[in-house]
């Protein structure tokens, strides 16, 4: 697999950094992936914010294995999310990977901008959930 220009520029503007790949190491991380996922869909039955951030947990967690089966890592610091995102809509390509992006600023909204999810303010969630 080649790396598209945005991983490229990701890499040119040290967000990204090359590591050895790791194929071993990154189906642990799927694993790791999987149960939070597991558990993410647990939890939603009693606290759906909980939950949200567990699933969003498990697509970085599933990313950065992505990430590490092709030599790669995201550098740590502030924006670090963020190029996990932009990593999966350039890398991955998939529904899933777009929506990474969403959750993202979903998650932050609620952990800096007060938004409750699940709750009266931001009904996204509940949807996905059904």
């Amino acid at each position: 697999m080649t790396l598209a220009n945005t991983v490229k520029r990701l890499l040119s503007a040290r967000r990204l950094e090359r590591v050895p790949t790791d194929a071993d190491n990154a189906r642990v991380r799927l694993a790791r992936a999987d149960e939070k996922l597991a558990a993410a869909r647990e939890i939603a039955e009693i606290d759906i914010e909980v939950a949200y951030v567990t699933a969003y947990d498990a697509t970085r967690i599933a990313v950065t294995a992505h990430m590490l089966s092709l030599g790669l890592r995201v550098r740590g610091g502030a924006g670090a999310h963020e190029a996990v995102g932009v990593y999966a809509e350039a890398m991955i390509d998939t529904p899933s990977a777009y929506e990474f992006q969403r959750m993202r600023r979903r998650r932050n909204k609620s952990e800096y901008d007060d938004v409750v999810i699940g709750g009266c303010i931001d009904r996204g969630w509940a949807d996905v959930k059904r």
